[in-house]
């Protein structure tokens, strides 16, 4: 079924996987009332959005690969020079904002562990849906509209994180910086040839998001450096520092890479 409609519409085809993406995985999260206070969960309610998760990540995976596909997806070796993409240390720094605050466990360990599964692995399935079948359906019609619904589609999709939330202005930035990330991620993929660098990223920075403290030496610095802070304000500075990284650097590889 899945074989008959990409080869009949891939656009189609992509928004079958987006549309059981999130359906899949709000169904996930209602069953254990979202992942707010992830101290409060028991491990049997984890399972279920881990189990949902592994799923769509093997059946996505596995459909690419029995059908000679990984080349055309991204699931194969980087073809780009290092030296152009200098060294990858823009995205390294960019992957490394979480942690700004250090780490540490704000829940049992078990249950921190299960979450971090939940998020890198929905990680690595977004970048195979968003970078890897909607992109390629769109690029061969129109380039430039395909980097940007990607990038659009990918950030926008983030606000379903509203129902699981109160955080609304949270959500919010995450949206407009979730875009500039994507944007940078589809440049990547398109210049590069490979999925792999942007999905370790992108699972690098889902997982290591359970253990990252929300107080910590940054909090200290802006207090220092302003006053009294809010963590709206933070939320803020924060989102707009990778604003400014995704977004410079993907206009670098745009212009710099071939």
């Amino acid at each position: 079924m899945l074989k008959k409609l990409y080869q009949k519409n891939e656009i189609h085809f992509a928004l079958v996987w987006i549309g059981l993406y999130v359906v899949v995985m709000n169904i996930a999260m209602q069953c254990c009332n979202g992942f707010d206070d992830l101290a409060s969960k028991t491990v049997p309610q984890l399972l279920v959005p881990v189990g949902c998760i592994l799923v769509l990540a093997v059946l996505s995976t596995a459909w690419i690969l029995r059908n000679g596909l990984a080349e055309k997806y991204g699931l194969c070796c980087f073809r780009g020079s290092l030296k152009t993409y200098l060294w990858f240390i823009p995205l390294v720094i960019l992957s490394c904002t979480n942690l700004k605050n250090g780490l540490g466990l704000g829940a049992a360990l078990s249950l921190s562990l299960l979450m971090m599964v939940n998020m890198a692995v929905a990680g690595y399935v977004e970048e195979v849906i968003f970078r890897g079948f909607l992109f390629r359906a769109m690029q061969k019609d129109n380039l430039k509209t395909a980097v940007i619904v990607s990038a659009v589609t990918f950030g926008a999709g983030h606000i379903v994180n509203l129902a699981n939330t109160a955080d609304v202005l949270g959500v919010l930035l995450q949206v407009c910086y979730a875009i500039t990330i994507g944007f940078l991620y589809t440049v990547i993929v398109y210049k590069g040839g490979s999925l792999w660098p942007c999905i370790a990223s992108h699972m690098f920075v889902n997982g290591s998001s359970v253990f990252a403290l929300a107080e910590g030496p940054f909090t200290q610095w802006m207090t220092a450096l302003f006053g009294q802070v809010t963590p709206a304000m933070l939320q803020a500075c924060s989102a707009l520092v990778i604003m400014l990284i995704s977004g410079g650097y993907a206009l670098w590889l745009w212009k710099k890479a071939k």
